[in-house]
């Protein structure tokens, strides 16, 4: 998938009992059970906003992410943290990756819909 030049933003709905992922540039949304799911969704939603623009001859909004963020971080954790995480992960079936992520994108949703 390319480069999404917008951001996106996720958090969980206690309500839905969903992750509900916004792009607020275009104010497309998705949802799903998973952040990366949710977010999946809200891009599907902002491409084809996108596409009606641009078919419509009306201006696309400015994008509002930089491209300047390599997406790798050297992270140090104390190693009863690192075993926690790895064990959550496993229990999750997922990688420590990508059980990092999800932990990251939740806690940041959290902290936007506080804002």
């Amino acid at each position: 998938m390319d480069v999404f030049p917008y951001r996106i933003v996720t958090e969980w709905s206690q309500e839905d009992e969903v992750f509900v992922a916004r792009v607020p540039a275009l104010g497309a949304q998705g949802h799903g059970p998973s952040p990366e799911k949710a977010a999946r969704e809200a891009r599907r939603a902002a491409d084809g906003m996108l596409e009606v623009l641009r078919e419509d001859g009306e201006p696309v909004p400015a994008p509002d992410t930089s491209a300047d963020y390599s997406g790798r971080v050297l992270l140090r954790l104390p190693r009863w943290l690192h075993g926690a995480l790895a064990r959550k992960a496993q229990e999750d079936g997922v990688s420590l990756n990508q059980e990092l992520v999800s932990l990251l994108a939740t806690l940041v949703g959290k902290e936007t819909s506080r804002g």
